[in-house]
């Protein structure tokens, strides 16, 4: 209201530049009258588009289990959510805003099982149970020709332009939060589980082959396989070729898979037959130079180890290696199958570079490329690798068949890599502490330290809600993203000096969280600031730890009541709470007027719902504004009978022994108030500029009987707050 009265006014008295002035006059006047003013906006998406998927990218055909891309088909863009808070009188109101999204991802061109672990940008979003390392809503749809519309993507597209992806394995994400994605839709993988059990390489190329291609022998089988690529049904097949001693024929009629059984023994005297001019010799051999032959065959594979991780493993007949053959394998496998795919890879190179020609009479006509036989006298076996038919007689190409290599060896190793941890976010466990000023900059408004953090090393992070209106509303106040080292107190910490080190007390302390750790620190660390903490209510440092257990941690080498907490260095309790002070505590700001008043506040972590998460009831007393407590009180008699008390300042701004200065003052001026009390009754008050003060025998006289035990206050006073914690001293 003063923005449009004084800005009329000043436009009318002084034209265009008076009329600014009264409106800047006027917006101010506004701001002290009703608070608020242009409300202050949080980080913003600038771009609402998702992430693309490219039309014609080919579907994985699943076979046993793999761990897959999926490919987006579906999204209804990104939800904008936006919360404001602040305003009145605290100040101008800020939005912030949280992002959601609902899509749908295709994970196999073909019927499956079911889906179990989910890695969104590599960390795990689902583990193998189905539990979610947060709340988030996900249905699987497993590819069935008569699977239904996901009714989400019906009430978007409308019941005529919805497809159902009959045929297709897909999932449909309903509001996941991308908080911890950068506000994107993350890189989501998938395992996918399509035959409970291993699969066999025949049965794949069978079905790779869709009614064209037969398998005849004995096809060892594979934990997975995924027909990933684009390509012809002879690419698909060649790569399942590297995986088993697998050849592939075409007849004229079929396109045959084979693999090695011994189809025909041959017979010395059928060896050599000829078209009845001239017989052909029994055999022609021929062996390749041996630089034909590689000197390694290096094969990668899905690790099934590492969370299907690409991992390598090879097999050397001689080093230097030369020439290398390598493979890259859509298969799922241990390091020791891997290794042996390898060595057998390696063996048929080496036996392979031996062919031979056979000319054999027509009773041998149904042998097929692919086909194995066996020579008399010839301890291993053929493969027929070309047939030809001239009349009567059959002429095959063989090559020579490698013998098993025995058992795989297990001398192998699948490497180390990182994991993503999958323990899920789990409840979070939150400290509000009211504490005297931590180290750094001091603070000008009340604060409340939060320190939150889990029991699990899945926990990431919590949204700080605050509400001041008895829990009717609730604004976000901050986010702590890095968990805080909090526990509890096993032993009790017994009183100790705190004008020294106290080399004597120690105290046990058992950590929350598995993975969390405490370490020692040198004593000049110490002093410099190092391993700083609460326990109970007093604030500590400790130099040596020794690691008890798991979780547990002795600390010996104490400096004790830091930062003004000497009072709670009597009264501990096990059990009592255990927080690091570190940088992972995080402040909130509050207004003058929280100081007192009761607030409620919710740690929520990713995808919780707020009000189903239960609220902690604190009332802030404004401690990091509070003076601390004078020291070094004296009380000395006059010649007169008079008492002098006299006392040294501390300061929230300085905790270091300078010599030869006085700490700085912290608040806006030095004034103290003394007290003088019998037991608990206040007897006298008076407030001085000073660090001394004269008790007059006359006062004295007239404040208690002579013979009256009384004790002197003395507090440092704060114009925010008022006044600190009084050293008491008798009189």
């Amino acid at each position: 209201m003063a923005t449009l009265i004084l800005g009329t006014v000043g436009r009318v008295i002084g034209g265009p530049i008076g009329g600014l002035v009264g409106t800047l006059l006027g917006g101010t006047i506004d701001r002290g009258l009703f608070g608020g003013g242009a409300a202050r906006e949080g980080p913003r998406l600038a771009n609402l588009a998702v992430q693309s998927a490219a039309y014609g990218e080919p579907l994985p055909r699943i076979y046993g289990r793999m761990r897959v891309a999926g490919n987006l088909v579906w999204t209804a863009g990104i939800k904008e959510s936006r919360t404001r808070s602040g305003g009145g009188k605290s100040g101008p109101a800020t939005n912030t805003y949280s992002y959601s999204s609902s899509f749908a991802v295709i994970v196999a061109a073909r019927t499956i099982v079911r889906v179990e672990r989910i890695w969104a940008d590599g960390k795990l979003l689902r583990d193998g149970s189905g539990t979610l390392n947060f709340p988030a809503t996900i249905r699987t749809y497993r590819g069935d020709e008569d699977q239904p519309v996901d009714p989400l993507i019906a009430a978007f597209e409308g019941a005529g332009g919805a497809p159902a992806y009959r045929g297709l394995a897909y999932l449909v994400f309903e509001d996941l939060p991308l908080a911890d994605y950068g506000n994107r839709i993350p890189n989501l993988t998938f395992e996918v589980v399509a035959d409970d059990a291993a699969v066999g390489v025949g049965a794949i190329a069978v079905d790779i082959g869709a009614g064209l291609v037969t398998a005849h022998g004995d096809f060892p089988t594979v934990v997975g396989f995924a027909a990933a690529q684009a390509g012809s049904i002879r690419q698909t097949l060649t790569t399942l070729g590297t995986v088993a001693d697998l050849t592939l024929g075409d007849d004229g009629a079929e396109l045959r898979a084979g693999v090695g059984t011994a189809a025909a023994v041959l017979v010395e005297a059928d060896l050599g037959a000829g078209d009845g001019h001239a017989p052909a010799a029994p055999r022609q051999e021929t062996r390749a130079a041996d630089a034909a032959v590689p000197d390694a065959v290096w094969l990668s594979y899905s690790d099934l180890a590492r969370d299907y991780q690409t991992g390598i493993q090879a097999a050397t007949r001689r080093t230097p290696a030369v020439r290398v053959d390598q493979h890259d394998l859509t298969i799922a496998a241990s390091a020791v199958d891997a290794k042996a795919l390898a060595a057998a890879a390696l063996r048929r190179a080496i036996a392979a570079r031996t062919t031979s020609q056979l000319a054999l009479p027509w009773r041998y006509a149904a042998i097929r490329p692919g086909d194995m036989v066996v020579a008399p006298g010839d301890p291993l076996p053929w493969r027929v690798t070309h047939r030809t038919i001239t009349g009567a007689v059959i002429d095959c190409e063989v090559e020579r068949v490698a013998d098993s290599g025995g058992a795989a060896t297990s001398l192998t190793d699948a490497g180390r890599s990182y994991a993503a941890p999958d323990a899920p976010q789990g409840p979070t466990l939150l400290h509000l502490l009211d504490l005297p000023a931590l180290p750094g900059p001091l603070p000008t408004v009340p604060q409340l330290l939060v320190a939150a953090g889990g029991t699990n090393s899945g926990w990431r992070r919590a949204d700080i809600l605050v509400s001041r209106d008895g829990g009717e509303t609730y604004q976000l106040a901050t986010t702590v993203v890095a968990p805080a080292t909090i526990g509890s107190a096993a032993t009790v910490l017994a009183a100790g000096p705190t004008t020294r080190w106290d080399r004597r007390a120690t105290v046990d302390v058992e950590l929350a969280a598995a993975d969390a750790d405490l370490q020692s620190a040198s004593e000049a660390a110490v002093l410099a600031g190092a391993n700083l903490a609460l326990i109970g209510d007093e604030i500590v440092q400790f130099a040596a730890i020794t690691q008890l257990g798991a979780r547990r941690f002795r600390l010996d080498t104490l400096l004790r009541g830091r930062r003004g907490s000497e009072a709670a260095v009597r009264g501990h309790a096990v059990g009592e709470r255990f927080v690091l002070l570190d940088e992972r505590i995080v402040p909130i700001d509050l207004p003058d007027e929280a100081v007192g008043a009761t607030l409620r506040v919710k740690a929520v972590g990713p995808g919780e719902d707020d009000a189903a998460v239960s609220a902690r009831v604190v009332l802030p007393r404004g401690v990091a504004l509070r003076p601390l407590s004078p020291a070094a009180v004296t009380v000395v008699k006059t010649a007169s009978g008079d008492q002098a008390i006299a006392w040294r300042r501390r300061s929230r701004a300085g905790y270091a022994w300078n010599d030869g200065t006085d700490v700085p003052v912290a608040e806006d001026g030095e004034r103290y108030r003394v007290t003088v009390q019998s037991g608990d009754v206040i007897l006298r008050t008076a407030e001085v500029g000073t660090s001394e003060w004269t008790y007059a025998t006359v006062d004295r006289a007239s404040d208690a009987p002579a013979a009256a035990a009384l004790t002197i206050g003395v507090a440092q006073v704060s114009a925010a707050v008022g006044p600190g914690q009084a050293t008491i001293a008798p009189l």
